[in-house]
C-alpha cells in the first residue's frame, strides 16, 4: 500500500491545481483459480444445434465462477457462464451457456466474415493439447455464429492468422445464449498416451450494458504468463492421435481488362494448384503447396514512405501463417515471409528502349514445411520454397525485341528448433536461414541462438539473442553480428523494461528477414504504473521511457525521453496523451551514405513533440477515435490529425471510415546529390501536406457469406526550401535549380464477395481498380481537394476481375 500512497502523492501534487482528487487503491488480490475440469467420453451422437439437449451434456462436469479481466480485474463476472467438455474417438466437444440478466443486459450479435473480430458477445476456448505450457489453439464463436481462431505461442504470444476447419452452432433465448463447438481431434497435436491431461481455459466477452471480459482461469496480473497458467483438462482416456489429411485444390480465373502500365498487360489467365496438410504423427505435420495461389483479397494499403526505412507489411498468405509461431525469434525478425514471392519493380532501361512486358513478382513453384511440436521434447520446424526466375521484354531502338532476366530464380530454407526448459516458459532455441540465387548470384546465410527465462512467480523475465549473418557473392561476402537482451519486472501494478541492442555495421538478415536498421548500439528503459481506480478514472496508466542509440563509430544518432498517460472513465470513454523530447543528435542515415567508407551525419537539434486522443465506448452504434500529434522543429511545427469512425446501423452492416491529415513544416531532410559534386548531399527544409482517406463497407447476410467494399484515396504534396549543401558536417546555402516540388495521388477500390459454401471450401469474387499519378499538382506543398480529386480523372487505371474456387478434401 505504501508504494501506491507514494505515487498518489506525486499525482496529487501534479494535478492538484486542476481540482482533481486522486484516490488510488491497491489492486485486488489474485482471484482463486479452478483446479481443473474433467472431460466426459460420450457414445451418444451430438447434434450441433446449440441446444445442449443431449443427456451427455447434463452428465458432464461443469466449469463456472468466471472472473473479470476487464473492467474490474479479479472481480466475479457480472453474469454466470457454465462450460462442459465431451469427447469421442474423433472430436472434442465444448458446450457453454452464457446467461444474461433480464432487464440489465442484452445479447449483442454481429454478422461479418470469418476471422474478423467485432464488438459482439464472444465465447472462446483455449486448448493446450500437448500440455507443454507454452502453445495453444484458440477457437472463438460470437452470438451470431461467426467463427474466428488463432494460435498462442511462447506462452503469451498470439497469432490471429492461424486457420482451422471446425464447426459450431449457437442458440439464443430470453435468458442468454448457448454455443456448441465441435473440434476434430485431427486439428490438435496429441501425444499417443492414455490418460493424458491437457491445458484448457475459457473466456467470455459481453458488449451489452453490463460490459465485461471474463475468464474461467485468470492469471495474476503481475505475471507474464498465459498458457502456462491453464488449469488441467483430465478424463481423456483412450485418445489416439488422429491423422490430419486435408487437400485444398483451387482454380483461379483472372481477367485484366484495363491497364495503367506503360506496356499492355491486359488479358485473361486460368491457374490451378493445391495446398495440403498431412499429419505424419500426433505431433508432426507436413504442409505442402504446389503452384500455390498467393493472391490476396485484402490488399495492402498504399503508404507514402519518404524515409530510409523499408515499409513492413503483414503476412496473410495461408501457407505461411500455418505454424508461423514456431518460426518466431527472441530478437530481430529473421524470417520475414513476404520476401518469398516478393513483388518486383520496373527495370532500368537504356535510351531508346521501351518496356513490352514483365513479370510482376517472383512466382513460386512450390513450398513445403514440416513442423514437430514434440521432437524429443523440442519443437522443430523446417521450411523450403523455390521461386522461378522473372523476366522482362524490351523493344530496342531499332525495333527488335529481346527477353532479359529481371530477377534470377531463388531457393529459400528456414530451420528452427526450440527446447522448453521448464513449465514457466523458459526456452533455448536456434534458427537458421539460407537464401541462394541462381546464375552465381547472391548467397545469404543467417544463424541465431535465442533464449528466454521466467522466474517461478512469472514476475521477472529475460530474453536474449545472438545472431551472425553472411551475405553477398562467393568472393565478396559481408559478415556481421547482432546481440539483444530484454529484461522485464512486474510487481503490484508496476512494470519495468530494459532493452539492450548491439547490431554490427555489416549485419544484414534482410535477404529473408526484416531489420529496420543495422550499425546500432541501443539502450532503452521504460517504467509503467497502473492504478485501479484513480480519481475520476476507472483505470489509469502512467509511463515514462528514456533511451539512446549510437552507431559503431560512436556517433549518437538518437536520444529521447518521454512520458505518457492513458485512462478509462466509468462511462467507458478513453483518453490518452504524452510528450517526448528528442535531444540533439546526428542522423547517420538521412544523407544516404550508409555504405560509404565514411558516413556523413546530419545534425539535428532538440525536437519536442506531444500527442493526445480519446475514443468513445466501443459497443455503441457509432464509435469514434480521434487523436492529434505535434512536433516543433527548428524550421517550423508539424501536426497530424486522425479520425477513425465505425458505424453499425444494423447487425449485419458495418461502415468504417478512417481519415488522416498531416502537415509537416520545417523538417530538415535529404533532397538529392549535388549534380555538380555528386559526393555532396543536398538537404532542405521540407514542407509536406498529406491526406489519407479509407472507407470500408461490409455486409454479411449470413455467417458464411460476406460482401465488402474497400477503397482508399491518398494525396500528398511536398517541397524543399532553403536548400543547403553538406560538407564536412557544415551546411552552406546552395543555389539549386533541380526539382524541389513533388506530388503523388492514388485511388484504389476493391469489391470482395466471399462465400464459404461448405466448411473450409470457399468462393471468392473480386473486382479491383487502381489509378495513380506522380504528376506535380502544385509547388506550394498544400492540399486542394477539388484539384486533387480531379487529377485522377481520365487517367489510365488497372482494372481486374478475379474468381477463385477452392474445395476441401478430408
Amino acid at each position: 500500500m505504501g508504494g501506491n500512497r507514494h505515487w498518489t502523492w506525486i499525482l496529487q501534487a501534479l494535478l492538484g491545481g486542476l481540482g482533481v482528487g486522486l484516490v488510488a487503491q491497491d489492486a485486488p488480490p489474485a482471484p482463486p483459480r479452478p483446479q481443473g475440469l474433467r472431460a466426459r467420453r460420450t457414445t451418444e451422437p451430438i447434434t450441433l444445434d446449440g441446444s445442449l439437449s443431449e443427456g451427455a451434456w447434463a452428465q458432464a462436469e461443469v466449469g463456472d465462477s468466471f472472473r473479470q479481466s476487464w473492467p474490474r480485474w479479479g472481480a466475479p463476472a457480472p453474469q454466470r457462464t457454465d462450460v462442459r467438455v465431451l469427447y469421442d474417438d474423433h472430436y472434442l466437444y465444448v458446450g457453454a451457456r452464457m446467461r444474461h440478466t433480464r432487464g440489465l443486459s442484452k445479447i449483442v450479435k454481429r454478422l461479418h466474415r470469418r476471422d474478423q473480430d467485432s464488438v459482439s458477445d464472444w465465447f472462446g476456448v483455449y486448448i493446450d493439447s500437448l500440455h507443454d505450457h507454452r502453445s495453444a489453439l484458440a477457437f472463438y464463436v460470437n452470438a451470431a455464429g461467426v467463427q474466428r481462431d488463432g494460435a498462442w505461442f511462447s506462452d503469451t504470444g498470439f497469432d490471429g492468422s492461424w486457420d482451422g476447419v471446425w464447426e459450431s452452432s449457437v442458440a439464443r433465448d430470453a435468458d442468454g445464449w448457448t454455443v456448441e463447438i465441435r473440434i476434430p481431434l485431427s486439428l490438435l497435436r496429441i501425444r499417443p498416451e492414455d490418460g493424458a491431461s491437457w491445458g484448457i481455459n475459457f473466456s467470455r466477452s459481453d458488449q451489452g450494458p453490463l460490459r465485461a471480459t471474463s475468464w474461467w482461469s485468470l492469471a495474476p496480473r503481475d505475471e507474464n504468463a498465459f498458457v502456462s497458467r491453464f488449469p488441467e483438462l483430465t478424463g481423456l482416456e483412450g485418445l489416439q492421435p488422429a491423422r490430419r489429411q486435408e487437400w485444398l485444390p483451387y482454380l483461379t480465373g483472372r481477367s485484366k481488362f484495363a491497364t495503367a502500365q506503360s506496356w499492355d498487360d491486359r488479358g485473361a489467365e486460368v491457374r490451378a494448384g493445391v495446398d495440403g496438410h498431412l499429419a505424419l504423427s500426433g505431433t508432426t505435420q507436413l504442409d505442402l503447396a504446389l503452384k500455390p495461389d498467393f493472391g490476396q483479397v485484402e490488399v495492402d494499403q498504399a503508404v507514402l514512405n519518404l524515409s530510409t526505412t523499408e515499409t513492413w507489411l503483414p503476412e496473410r498468405r495461408p501457407f505461411f501463417v500455418e505454424g508461423a509461431d514456431l518460426f518466431g525469434f527472441n530478437g530481430p525478425q529473421l524470417f520475414y515471409s513476404r520476401r518469398i514471392g516478393r513483388g518486383l519493380g520496373a527495370p532500368a532501361l537504356a535510351t531508346g528502349e521501351t518496356l513490352v512486358a514483365m513479370d510482376r513478382s517472383l512466382a513460386l513453384q512450390g513450398a513445403a514445411k514440416i513442423t514437430d511440436r514434440d521432437f524429443g521434447g523440442a519443437q522443430v520446424g523446417l521450411l523450403a520454397a523455390s521461386a522461378e526466375s522473372a523476366t522482362y521484354r524490351v523493344r530496342e531502338a531499332d525495333g527488335t525485341e529481346t527477353s532479359r532476366t529481371l530477377a534470377p530464380s531463388q531457393d529459400f530454407l528456414v530451420a528452427r528448433g526450440v527446447l522448453p526448459l521448464d513449465a514457466r516458459g523458459s526456452t533455448v532455441g536456434v534458427l537458421g536461414t539460407w537464401t541462394r540465387q541462381s546464375q552465381g548470384g547472391r548467397l545469404a546465410t543467417v544463424e541465431g541462438v535465442d533464449g528466454a527465462w521466467r522466474s517461478a512467480d512469472r514476475s521477472n523475465s529475460a530474453e536474449g539473442a545472438l545472431v551472425h549473418s553472411e551475405a553477398g557473392s562467393a568472393v565478396d561476402a559481408e559478415q556481421g553480428w547482432y546481440a539483444r537482451g530484454h529484461f522485464q519486472h512486474r510487481f503490484n501494478g508496476l512494470s519495468t523494461d530494459l532493452t539492450l541492442v548491439n547490431a554490427g555495421h555489416d549485419f544484414n538478415p534482410n535477404d529473408l528477414g526484416y531489420l529496420a536498421r543495422a550499425d546500432e548500439q541501443r539502450i532503452s528503459a521504460r517504467a509503467q504504473r497502473r492504478f485501479e481506480p484513480l480519481g475520476p478514472f476507472r483505470e489509469a496508466t502512467f509511463g515514462t521511457s528514456v533511451g539512446m542509440s549510437r552507431d559503431q563509430a560512436g556517433h549518437t544518432f538518437s536520444r529521447w525521453i518521454s512520458a505518457d498517460f492513458g485512462g478509462g472513465l466509468p462511462t467507458f470513454f478513453g483518453v490518452w496523451g504524452g510528450a517526448t523530447v528528442s535531444l540533439p543528435a546526428g542522423d547517420d542515415q538521412e544523407l544516404r551514405t550508409f555504405r560509404d567508407p565514411q558516413k556523413k551525419y546530419l545534425q539535428r537539434g532538440s525536437i519536442p513533440s506531444a500527442w493526445m486522443g480519446f475514443d468513445t465506448p466501443g459497443n455503441r452504434p457509432w464509435y469514434v477515435a480521434a487523436s492529434w500529434s505535434g512536433a516543433w522543429h527548428p524550421g517550423g511545427p508539424s501536426t497530424g490529425l486522425s479520425l477513425n469512425q465505425t458505424l453499425r446501423p444494423t447487425e449485419d452492416i458495418e461502415v468504417s471510415l478512417g481519415t488522416n491529415l498531416s502537415h509537416q513544416e520545417g523538417e530538415l531532410r535529404y533532397l538529392a546529390a549535388d549534380p555538380v559534386v555528386p559526393d555532396t548531399p543536398l538537404v532542405g527544409l521540407r514542407r509536406l501536406s498529406s491526406f489519407n482517406q479509407s472507407l470500408q463497407v461490409a455486409y454479411s447476410p449470413r455467417a458464411d457469406l460476406s460482401l465488402q467494399l474497400q477503397t482508399q484515396w491518398l494525396a500528398a504534396n511536398w517541397n524543399y526550401r532553403e536548400v543547403q549543401a553538406w560538407s564536412e558536417g557544415t551546411l552552406t546555402p546552395k543555389d539549386y535549380e533541380g526539382e524541389s516540388a513533388f506530388s503523388t495521388r492514388s485511388w484504389n477500390l476493391n469489391l470482395i464477395t466471399r462465400w464459404e459454401y461448405r466448411p473450409g471450401s470457399t468462393v471468392f469474387l473480386v473486382y479491383s481498380r487502381g489509378v495513380a499519378t506522380d504528376a506535380l499538382i502544385n509547388a506550394r506543398a498544400s492540399l486542394s481537394p477539388s484539384r486533387d480529386i480531379f487529377a485522377l480523372r481520365g487517367l489510365p487505371s488497372d482494372e481486374v476481375i478475379q474468381m477463385k474456387v477452392s474445395y476441401l478434401l478430408r
